[in-house]
């Protein structure tokens, strides 16, 4: 009995042992050493790109659709240059910090804290709460050419591409999205006392600026300020297939369709010179006092 006794012991003892050793072998640094490199490790390859890089940007994903573009330059003094639209660069800060999983903090204001700005400073807002986007982003994955990241507290989608010498300057436009950028729009909106056939006009409404046309979810889509009336959140939804053709298919988003009388909105005109970047739209559309409204306006790409 003693001699099975003695024997069951060193068995315990070979295989604790063993247990041991494999331990050692495979976690050879603790739990936060392993994470601390890991981070190391993301800010080695931010830093790294000559470029910088591209995010695509949807905020508050399950309630908006409109997808925002930035460009990103990393040092490894924890400093960020930032790009949006025409607006010039912005230096700040960032941090990488690992809780549950690694994240990336833009903890002073970069562009892409505009998301989040209650005063509606970019298409798509809501007064009052913006876009409920997000600066402190998980870290899903990273690589040397992509990150997915994804918002702390409001679950914004970004993924994070290499940039190009390209991208360094000028307009930021995503891949598969032609007709994202700025462009110099003319439009006059004419409305009538009551209908088009009566004739009587009311009023009429000109616009002379630059409007950027911001990428939607959808592939191809950017989504662009309807004539004078952006700022109550009217927006066309433009699709384009490839630089090829002429055709684009233009439609109007859901706050515009909520507030007009339904069914009336109507395409009466529309071209595209992809050589040149020029879209021609008229459109026409009974306001929900029964009045009709007719609008003409021409975007050149800038």
């Amino acid at each position: 009995m003693i001699k099975y006794l003695v024997y069951i012991l060193l068995v315990a003892m070979v295989v604790t042992s063993c247990k041991k050793d494999l331990h050692s072998s495979v976690f050879d640094q603790s739990a936060d050493q392993r994470l601390n490199k890991v981070l190391a490790d993301y800010q080695s390859i931010l830093v790294a790109a000559p470029y910088g890089w591209v995010a695509k940007v949807v905020p508050n994903p399950e309630q908006n659709n409109n997808v925002y573009a930035f460009w990103f330059k990393f040092n490894d003094s924890n400093r960020v240059v930032s790009r949006w639209q025409n607006q010039p660069s912005l230096s700040s800060s960032y941090r990488l910090k690992a809780l549950q999983q690694p994240e990336l903090i833009f903890d002073t204001y970069t562009y892409l804290h505009l998301l989040a700005d209650p005063e509606q400073k970019v298409p798509g807002a809501q007064l009052g709460t913006g876009l409920k986007s997000d600066f402190e982003l998980e870290i899903i994955s990273g690589s040397a050419d992509s990150f997915v990241l994804k918002g702390k507290y409001n679950g914004s989608d970004i993924t994070m591409s290499r940039a190009a010498a390209k991208d360094t300057s000028g307009a930021i436009v995503l891949p598969g999205y032609l007709l994202a950028g700025n462009y110099k729009s003319t439009s006059v909106r004419t409305g009538y006392k009551t209908t088009q056939a009566a004739g009587i006009i009311a009023n009429t409404w000109k616009f002379d600026d630059v409007k950027a046309a911001n990428p939607l979810k959808f592939a191809g889509t950017v989504s662009i300020d309807y004539s004078d009336l952006g700022g109550s959140g009217w927006q066309y939804n433009i699709f384009v297939k490839d630089n090829t053709t002429k055709d684009v298919t233009i439609t109007i988003n859901a706050v515009m369709q909520s507030q007009i009388k339904e069914g009336s909105f109507k395409i009466l005109d529309q071209s595209y010179d992809p050589a040149s970047g020029r879209i021609y739209i008229k459109t026409f559309y009974t306001n929900s006092a029964g009045a009709d409204r007719v609008n003409e306006e021409i975007l050149l790409r800038q």
